[in-house]
């Protein structure tokens, strides 16, 4: 196949790495002399033309959805159109790098962040995130290579690819379909129940752990492992990883990373506020941090002092309840409909740090409900 040089008025310069949904290119706008960053999808390659009409609406959708938002923490849309199958995405170029190159040890280069510096990130993040529930969009996709530096290292959210819109009047199938990035999705979103806006919490405060500590809430041998951890096992406390983490850092973390959505922070907004009360020293009280059902389920949250070994125990410990999928109604951020359980097949060989679009057995997506 040729090399793609031009997208219409466009011209591609270089490749800069792949998207959650194709190749990302910096280019040129000649028109405006403007160098952009392009989105591109090789629909051309896609020999099932309702995978590929599915494709070609993914890319739609996730350009429409970015357009309506007009955030300094959310990369800036400018155009997108199709030619000869290929379609593509004309976006902000941001002079900087990913998040994850930062978290990545292989790296030559390596910075390790202030703790003031994690948290002015972490709270920029959430001030996109929230605009974005505002307007209506979860992103579903939260994730290190999501996330762009500039060179200030100022935090811009991108790849709305996974996104979904929050329409109570269009019924398509939430539950059973599995989108996201596994090592950072939400309970929910590895038993294929319905996402909301508090799925995009839970993945922050992943993030929000491995700028506190370095490493991942949620580790293990393969997918499933993985999968499990999140949906049934505690991570170590932050604040026993590194002795400059206060333990009210790790209740704002293990609010964040609460396996029932509503026991998570019913907002963004909410999460920053009690992260920055986190690192000024001040209080991050039960009664502002925990719902009571909550309190009693999590002894870690109630300031009991539960033993690491609690923590690392087989099975789920001892404080937190199993996940249970939800009845009909009983998540306040999205319509719920029954879900599948745990375990879910996963593609051979799947790299849980990689965007995936999967359906669990027994369930069409092509079906409304």
């Amino acid at each position: 196949m040729n090399e793609l040089k031009q997208l219409g008025r466009y011209q591609l310069l270089r490749v800069l790495g792949r998207g959650a949904m194709g190749l990302v290119y910096e280019g040129v706008d000649p028109k405006l002399n403007r160098r952009v960053a392009i989105k591109v999808i090789h629909m051309g390659r896609i020999d099932d033309p309702a995978l590929r009409a599915e494709y070609s609406a993914r890319f739609t959708q996730e350009a429409q959805a970015v357009a309506r938002l007009n955030h300094p923490n959310i990369v800036t849309v400018y155009d997108f159109g199709e030619e000869n199958g290929e379609a593509y995405l004309v976006m902000e170029l941001i002079a900087g790098e990913e998040l994850g190159s930062y978290f990545d040890d292989s790296q030559v280069f390596s910075l390790d962040f202030t703790l003031e510096d994690s948290v002015r990130m972490t709270c920029e993040l959430l001030d996109a995130v929230d605009y974005a529930h505002q307007q209506g969009i979860i992103h579903r996709d939260i994730k290190p290579a999501n996330i762009m530096l500039s060179g200030q290292l100022r935090v811009k959210l991108t790849d709305f690819g996974v996104a979904r819109m929050q329409d109570v009047n269009t019924m398509h199938t939430e539950a059973g379909t599995m989108v996201g990035t596994p090592s950072y999705m939400s309970p929910e979103q590895i038993t294929g129940q319905a996402v909301g806006p508090r799925s995009d919490i839970f993945a922050v405060g992943i993030i929000l752990y491995q700028f506190l500590t370095g490493e991942k809430p949620f580790v293990g041998q393969g997918l499933f492992a993985v999968q499990q951890k999140i949906v049934y096992e505690q991570p170590e406390l932050p604040s026993t990883l590194s002795p400059l983490i206060s333990p009210a850092f790790d209740r704002v973390v293990l609010r964040a990373l609460a396996k029932r959505p509503e026991d998570r922070y019913p907002s963004a907004r909410s999460f920053k506020e009690d992260l920055k009360r986190a690192l000024n020293g001040e209080e991050v009280g039960l009664d502002d941090t925990m719902p009571p059902q909550a309190r009693m389920q999590n002894a870690f949250l109630a300031g009991t002092g539960a033993a690491s070994g609690a923590v690392h125990g087989m099975g789920a410990p001892s404080t937190l309840p199993p996940f249970q999928p939800y009845a009909a109604g009983e998540d306040p951020d999205a319509t719920q409909i029954s879900g599948v359980g745990l375990p879910l097949p996963t593609p051979p060989g799947l790299d849980q740090d990689a965007t995936v679009v999967t359906t669990p057995p027994g369930v069409r997506p092509d079906v409304k409900r």
